[in-house]
């Protein structure tokens, strides 16, 4: 697939603003936390909605960088478990 080429952008942006890559997990979770209060609050807003699902994900590659997920392998199993349960 292509999401970690997502994650590997996330992580340059991250690079470019951290360059020592101190920012902590907890500040990111704490950025997702407030932008999924947001995404709650704009379901009725189609712009801020797409804008809002943009930024969880952005935060979400922005995780998988800091910590080397490997956001392919994981969906490529997850689309498994879930063929498993629809029966397909």
């Amino acid at each position: 697939m292509f999401l970690n080429a997502f994650r590997d952008e996330a992580g340059a942006f991250l690079k470019a603003v951290d360059p020592a890559g101190g920012e902590p997990l907890s500040k990111i979770v704490g950025m997702l936390d407030e932008e999924i209060a947001a995404l709650k609050t704009s379901l009725d807003a189609p712009g801020r909605l797409s804008h809002q699902v943009t930024d969880v994900l952005f935060l979400s590659f922005e995780l998988a960088a800091k910590k080397d997920v490997d956001i392919d392998r994981e969906w490529a199993r997850g689309r498994e478990r879930k063929r498993a349960y629809t029966g397909e």
